[in-house]
C-alpha cells in the first residue's frame, strides 16, 4: 500500500499527497489534485455538461447500460471478491464508482479522469466516499497499492493502448488485477465514435493479447451483446445520422422493445456465467491478473 512521489520517486505508506521526503505537493486542477500538471498532457475534449445529463438519465432503464453494469458486477465478483482497493481510471460518470460505494463501503475507492468535468461528475455523486483526482497512466502517483483497476469504455480513446495498460501494473500489488470494456467491431463504427474520440473499435481478441503483452494473465474474454448485433448494426448503418441520435436510438428504447432487448442481454448473460464466451457482439469485456 504505497503512494509513489512523482517528483522524487519516493515510496510512502501515507494517506497524503505531499511527500514526506521531499515535501513536493501536487498542483490543483479545478480543485482536485493533479498528477500531470507541467507534464504536456494534452487534455482530452470536455463534454458539456448537457451531454453528462444525457449520459447519467440514460443510466435508469437503458437495457444497454443496465445488462452491461450486471456483466461488470458479476466478473467483479467472480475474479476479484477480495477487492479492498478500487482505481476507477477513466471514471467519466461515476456510476460504476457510486455502484460499488453503494454495494460494497467497505473498500476503499478512488477515481481518476482527464476530463474536468468527469472529476467534478464523481465528485457530486461520491463526495467523501472516493479520493478524486487528474491524472494520465503514466503519471499514476501509487506503486503496489491497488488490488483492481477498472477502465470501462477508456483504452480505446488511446492511441497508445498498451502503453497505458502496461502502466496499469505498477500500481497494483502482487496479484492484483485489471477489468476492462471496450467497444467492438469496425463495422459498428458510426458518428458516435467521431464525437466521442475513438481511435478504434477492437476486433476478436486483439485486447486480450495486448493486456498478455502487457504482462497480465487473462482470466476472461468475450464478447456480449451477441444476441442483439444485427439490430445494433443496422441502427448504425441505416438509422442514425448524428451522434446524438445514434445514442438516442441506443438508450431510448420504447419500453416493450427495450424490455426485449434487456431480456436477450439477461439471458446471454446467464450463458456467459455458465461458461459461454462469445466471438462476436457490440462489446468486449476482459478480466486479468497480473503476472509476478
Amino acid at each position: 500500500m504505497m503512494r509513489k512521489c512523482n517528483a522524487c520517486g519516493h515510496r510512502y505508506d501515507e494517506e497524503t499527497w505531499t511527500c514526506p521526503a521531499c515535501g513536493h505537493a501536487p498542483g490543483q486542477i479545478a480543485g482536485f489534485p493533479t498528477m500531470v500538471e507541467d507534464s504536456g498532457v494534452e487534455h482530452p475534449r470536455e463534454f458539456d455538461e448537457e451531454t453528462y445529463r444525457q449520459m447519467t438519465a440514460y443510466e435508469d432503464g437503458s437495457f444497454y447500460i443496465t445488462s452491461r453494469f450486471d456483466l461488470m458486477y458479476w466478473c467483479f465478483r467472480r475474479f476479484f471478491p477480495d477487492t479492498k482497493r478500487f482505481l476507477d481510471f477513466g471514471g467519466g460518470t461515476g456510476f460504476w464508482l457510486e455502484a460499488l460505494a453503494t454495494r460494497h463501503p467497505e473498500i476503499d475507492l478512488f477515481g481518476s479522469d482527464l476530463a474536468v468535468e468527469s472529476l467534478h461528475n464523481m465528485k457530486r455523486r461520491l463526495g467523501d466516499k472516493a479520493t478524486i483526482f487528474h491524472t494520465d497512466a503514466e503519471h499514476l502517483p501509487f506503486d503496489a497499492h491497488f488490488d483492481l483497476i477498472g477502465s470501462f469504455d477508456v483504452v480505446e480513446h488511446i492511441e497508445d493502448d498498451i502503453g497505458v495498460i502496461e502502466q496499469f501494473r505498477p500500481a497494483l500489488r502482487d496479484g492484483g488485477g485489471i477489468m476492462l470494456t471496450v467497444p467492438q467491431h469496425m463495422s459498428l463504427w458510426s458518428v458516435l465514435d467521431d464525437k466521442t474520440g475513438h481511435k478504434r473499435r477492437y476486433v476478436g481478441d486483439e485486447l486480450a493479447r495486448k493486456v498478455r503483452k502487457a504482462g497480465f494473465d487473462v482470466l476472461l474474454d468475450t464478447s456480449f451483446m451477441a444476441s442483439l448485433f444485427v439490430p445494433q448494426w443496422i441502427s448504425r448503418r441505416f438509422m442514425s445520422q448524428s451522434a446524438d441520435s445514434v445514442a438516442d436510438t441506443e438508450h431510448s428504447l420504447p419500453g416493450p422493445l427495450n424490455a426485449a432487448f434487456r431480456a436477450a442481454l439477461v439471458a446471454e448473460l446467464a450463458t456467459i456465467k455458465a461458461g459461454a464466451r462469445y466471438p462476436f457482439g457490440g462489446m468486449r469485456i476482459v478480466a486479468a491478473r497480473k503476472l509476478s
